[in-house]
């Protein structure tokens, strides 16, 4: 029987150890850590940027721009760190800190590829 299927065999033997020298990046992959948000926003309210102050004392708010509070997000993470989100001109910066306040920036896509929101709280 081995003299009939000898190729078969020498092939599936090749393939194993050509599976266990496999170029799988999984293993080296890190585990991501795991963050609370609590989303705090305000419930109501407007700003109005006047240039005449008069106007918005008047109640005249034709010349003003209006805007609406923004929402302060806090992630607690289970590595003792704190971050906070702040959005300038369409680019989400994350301020970190952690237990000795030690404080580093990361841009979206590098606290993406380092933590994930687990739950979610909202204000």
């Amino acid at each position: 029987m081995f003299k009939k299927h000898w190729k078969k065999f020498l092939l599936s033997l090749c393939a194993l150890f050509w599976s266990g020298c496999s170029d799988d990046s999984s293993s080296d992959s890190k585990e991501l850590i795991a963050c609370d948000l609590e989303q705090i926003c305000p419930e109501y309210g407007i700003f109005y940027d006047c240039e005449n102050e008069e106007d918005a004392i008047a109640g005249n708010f034709e010349n003003c721009t209006m805007s609406y509070p923004a929402c302060t997000d806090t992630y607690y993470c289970e590595d003792d760190v704190t971050c906070f989100q702040s959005t300038d001109d369409e680019t989400k910066t994350f301020d970190c800190r952690d237990e000795k306040d030690n404080k580093t920036i990361y841009t979206e896509d590098e606290f993406k590829s380092k933590y994930y929101v687990e739950h979610e709280r909202v204000h």
